[in-house]
């Protein structure tokens, strides 16, 4: 690869991250999503930063949900589509879905009896459908075409929960697994081969009559992307911190509406991959057992 913005990674992560997990005690939630992020920085896989100039933003709709099946398991799911736009010497646009992902839960640790100390557990099982390109993918060597990993992949996670009068704790642990791919295109004839991922998160909140204050650090890890054809080639890890700060209505007829900022560049130490800082506003509505 030729350039800095080929040689980092999309923008949007792996989809494995954030889990459409009920960790209330409802039935079922369903959530729309809009986040608009821009690209402030590329980090080369050396650890090398260079401040973008030109303008790339990526405006992204969610619409996730999950339902409770029987007792403890339950079911999620989640839909992004993308609109990227660039500008500058090699401007373009692109838009379309993400990877789409499916979970299955099971609340493994119960907190029936509102123990101080023990907190609530649910362990949870993704399967991440390639339906967003991967980077390699790409049919202009830039990568703004890509949506998402790009590939077939399959994880397993737990989500750990706890409430202390106005304060509350979570947190999320998951690994991942993403499986060999078939590529023909003018850049690449071969097997993408990627490897493991994984994430882990703590949350914390403070929560004052119907709103709620927090914050957020995710950890996120992927091996290298090797290529298996013409023309071969090693690639290199991926690893940036996501450092999120929360701030959440609760209305009467339990919905949630809440607006979060999120940046990238303050946490941790990236490499090989593009650094984002951006805006997100979320909307909830749950259904009580």
């Amino acid at each position: 690869m030729t350039s800095l913005e080929s040689d980092a990674a999309s923008c949007c992560g792996a989809g494995f991250t954030i889990p459409s997990i009920i960790t209330s005690d409802d039935k079922a939630q369903l959530a729309g999503l809009y986040t608009y992020s821009k690209i402030h920085a590329d980090v080369l896989a050396d650890g090398k930063w260079r401040e973008r100039k030109e303008d790339d933003h990526t405006q992204i709709f969610k619409l996730e949900g999950a339902h409770i099946l029987e007792d403890r398991w339950q079911a999620g799911l989640s839909i992004p589509f993308q609109e990227r736009t660039r500008s500058g010497v090699v401007s373009n646009q692109s838009k379309g879905f993400g990877d789409v992902t499916a979970q299955i839960g099971y609340e493994y640790l119960p907190d029936w009896n509102y123990n101080p100390y023990r907190p609530k557990g649910i362990g949870y099982l993704s399967l991440i459908a390639p339906t967003g390109r991967s980077i390699n993918e790409s049919t202009d060597g830039t990568g703004i075409d890509s949506r998402g990993r790009g590939f077939w992949g399959i994880g397993l996670g737990t989500v750990l929960t706890k409430n202390w009068r106005r304060w509350d704790a979570n947190s999320n642990f998951e690994v991942h697994q993403s499986f060999n791919k078939k590529v023909k295109n003018k850049r690449v004839h071969g097997i993408l081969k990627p490897g493991r991922g994984g994430s882990f998160a703590l949350g914390s909140g403070f929560n004052w009559k119907s709103f709620r204050l927090g914050g957020l650090i995710n950890w996120v890890y992927e091996d290298p992307i090797d290529v298996d054809g013409t023309p071969a080639s090693s690639g290199q890890l991926q690893r940036y911190t996501n450092g999120t700060v929360i701030l959440s209505y609760l209305m009467e007829n339990n919905s949630t509406a809440s607006v979060s900022y999120t940046d990238q560049t303050v946490f941790g130490s990236p490499s090989n991959t593009s650094l984002n800082k951006s805006i997100t506003v979320f909307f909830q509505q749950r259904w009580q057992r």
